[in-house]
C-alpha cells in the first residue's frame, strides 16, 4: 500500500482518541497494512516505555512534539521482531480487531460490512448514470459519512474542499492527478487539493468523510454547487 494515515492520526487511532468515522477507516486501513500496523507497535512501546519511566510526573508542554521526534527518529525495524507475532494474532481475529476500534456498538454492522465488502442489503441512491450513494449515519455528528459507489471508468466532477476529506478505498481503485488509490488505502484532501477521481476498469466502492462540503470548481462547478445547497 502507498497511502495511509498521517502519523498524527495513527497517534490518536492508537490511544482511542480518534472520532467513530476515522476511527472506523483508520482501523480498516490498520487492519490490512503490514507498515501501519508495524507504525502503531512502535508508537505503542515508545509509549510504554515513557509512561514507565514518567514516575507520575506532570507532562510538560512539548510532550507531544517530544514523542513525535521521537517516532520520526526510531529505526523501521526496531521492534518488528517484537511485534510481528502479536500483529498476526490479531489480524486473524476479526472480533478483536473490531474492538479496538473506538466506536460505538451500534456501528459495529457498518465496520463488518465494510471489512466484509457485504453491500447486498445496501440502499444506494443514484446521484448519476455511473455514480451511487448511500448515507451512513453513525453516533457522532462531527462528520458526513457515505458511500460511494462508481461504476467503471466514472468521474467525479473537479472539485476542491472547503475542509477535509477522508477517503477509504473499500472494493476496486480509482485515480486522479496525484496517483491510484487501491482497496485498503486511505486518502487524506484538504483546501489545498484539486482532482477529479476516475474509477478504474472494475468500478469502486469508497467511505467517504467530510468535515465540510466540497466545492465543485469544473465549468459546471457553479451549477453543480448551487444545486448540492
Amino acid at each position: 500500500m502507498n497511502y495511509h494515515p498521517d502519523i498524527k492520526l495513527l497517534l490518536k487511532y492508537s490511544n482511542g482518541q480518534l472520532e467513530p468515522a476515522l476511527s472506523i477507516a483508520v482501523g480498516l486501513h490498520h487492519h490490512q497494512c503490514n507498515k501501519c500496523q508495524l507504525n502503531i507497535a512502535d508508537i505503542e512501546s515508545i509509549a510504554g516505555d515513557s509512561l514507565e519511566y514518567s514516575n507520575d510526573v506532570e507532562l510538560a508542554d512539548n510532550s507531544f512534539d517530544k514523542l513525535m521526534g521521537e517516532l520520526e527518529g526510531a529505526e523501521p525495524n526496531k521492534f518488528i521482531n517484537s511485534s510481528c507475532e502479536s500483529i498476526n494474532s490479531a489480524s486473524n481475529n476479526a472480533d478483536l480487531h473490531y474492538t479496538q476500534l473506538a466506536v460505538a456498538q451500534s456501528d459495529l454492522s457498518l465496520v463488518r460490512k465494510l471489512d466484509n465488502q457485504d453491500f447486498e442489503d445496501t440502499k444506494w441512491k443514484k446521484i448519476t448514470k455511473k455514480i451511487s450513494q448511500s448515507e451512513v449515519f453513525l453516533s457522532n455528528k462531527s462528520f458526513k459519512v457515505e458511500l460511494l459507489k462508481f461504476k467503471p471508468n466514472a468521474k467525479i466532477p473537479k472539485h476542491t474542499h472547503k475542509g477535509n476529506e477522508f477517503t477509504l478505498v473499500v472494493q476496486g481503485n480509482f485515480k486522479d492527478r496525484y496517483g491510484e488509490y487501491k482497496r485498503g488505502e486511505f486518502i487524506q484532501m484538504n483546501q489545498a487539493n484539486e482532482h477529479q477521481p476516475t474509477a478504474g476498469e472494475e468500478g469502486c466502492i469508497c467511505l467517504a468523510i467530510t468535515d465540510k462540503p466540497l466545492r465543485f470548481t469544473g465549468f459546471l462547478g457553479p451549477v453543480i454547487n448551487w444545486m448540492s445547497r
